[in-house]
């Protein structure tokens, strides 16, 4: 008869055998979290390899994808002109280890490199699964001093601030800058790098209290509570900035707030950004927020001019889409290195195992989280880390 201490030893055996052997049938095949219908839930499922890299490809074994606001908004159909093919997987961060290199490596990546890893916002093969398919040019190393959870969240959020900083208004200490900060995480990320690095000041406008919170601890000089009246929000805006004009205006969240921050911004010296993916310049000049003037407040002709020009040259940013590849991989190159010297952060609402990949999204819907969602994708089958993620999920 076997010994209690026996049995132990064949039973963690006998666990370990059958994980080795799922892994073994998982190359074939890999977990992944689909959409197959726009406003249906994600489906967890298994879906075939990609087997053979083409010569600008990077395979990589996930950890961890970040959800995006924007990932929800194209599973939930909030931007019907955005097409998606389907199936679809969404994620667009992601972060992991190199599995194999196509024979095109410029950037001289080795198998085992810890990495992080950008993709289309509209590429069917997103980064929730677990082993994904990139371009080599979209992958970076991570040093090993630099924490792959946090990193995931950093790439699209700082790298977007900082080629808006840095390339085209030249951020300077002391300047004012409005920054709206949503759900998404975006204008936090700006905020961050704003204060941190380029030591501005900068009034956020948040779309809750406990946002409110988090960015006054990321060191912004005032918040504001954005809200769904626009006229208190206008008068709370007015309050705050006094007869101060920004330099810059930083909009992470649409809905038409540049009509409203216009009035903030100086007419001459001053830029507006928006880096919402979906941005439309041509509906943004056609619609604007309902609102009414502070009493005291008289609106001239030239005001009206004033705001209409600072609309007229609105700067679209999309990191992903910039046409010059080398300004593009050194915005995330700088944002690796900025947060290996500490100067920066990335902040982590909540993490989900990728089979609660639907409760994440209901989070970002219900507007929950404060900074990014992340989905941690290796811990799918390992009860070590299940127990981890779920201490995560409370």
């Amino acid at each position: 008869m076997f010994s209690s201490l026996v049995l132990s030893t064949l039973t963690r055996t006998g666990s370990s055998l059958a994980r080795r052997n799922a892994s073994i049938l998982l190359r074939q095949a890999h977990r992944a979290a689909v959409l197959h219908e726009i406003g249906k839930p994600l489906v967890l499922e298994t879906v075939k390899r990609i087997e053979q890299l083409k010569d600008d490809e990077v395979r990589i074994k996930v950890h961890y994808c970040s959800l995006n606001s924007t990932d929800v908004q194209i599973i939930t159909g909030k931007h019907p002109e955005l097409q998606v093919p389907l199936p679809f997987i969404p994620g667009h961060e992601i972060s992991g280890e190199v599995v194999e290199i196509g024979s095109n490596n410029p950037n001289f990546l080795k198998r085992g490199d810890r990495v992080v890893a950008m993709n289309d916002l509209q590429d069917p093969n997103g980064g929730l699964i677990e082993e994904v398919v990139v371009k080599n040019r979209d992958v970076w190393q991570v040093p090993s001093e630099v924490p792959l959870q946090e990193m995931t969240v950093m790439p699209y959020g700082h790298g977007t601030a900082l080629l808006a900083f840095a390339m085209h208004c030249q951020l300077q200490e002391n300047d004012l800058v409005l920054i709206t900060a949503g759900p998404a995480g975006m204008g936090l990320a700006a905020i961050d790098l704003a204060v941190a690095v380029y030591k501005a000041k900068v009034i956020a406008i948040c779309d809750t209290e406990s946002s409110s919170d988090l960015v006054r601890e990321k060191g912004a000089y005032k918040t504001v509570s954005m809200g769904k009246n626009y006229t208190k929000l206008y008068k709370n805006l007015a309050d705050a900035m006094g007869d101060k004009k920004a330099k810059v205006a930083y909009d992470a969240v649409g809905k038409g707030l540049l009509h409203l921050l216009a009035d903030f911004v100086d007419p001459e010296k001053g830029q507006m950004f928006s880096v919402d993916p979906f941005h439309n310049q041509a509906k943004l000049k056609a619609s604007k927020p309902e609102y009414e003037l502070p009493k005291k407040k008289e609106r001239t002709e030239q005001d009206d001019q004033n705001a209409a020009k600072l609309i007229d040259n609105v700067v679209h940013i999309d990191l992903y889409e910039h046409p010059d590849e080398d300004v593009y991989r050194q915005m995330i190159s700088d944002t690796i290195e900025m947060k290996s010297q500490r100067m920066v952060s990335g902040y982590i609402s909540k993490v989900f195992l990728l089979k609660s990949v639907q409760k994440a999204v209901e989070f970002i819907q219900k507007k929950q989280c404060t900074g990014k969602v992340l989905i941690d994708v290796k811990c799918l089958d390992d009860d070590d880390c299940e127990d981890e993620a779920k201490e995560n999920e409370k």
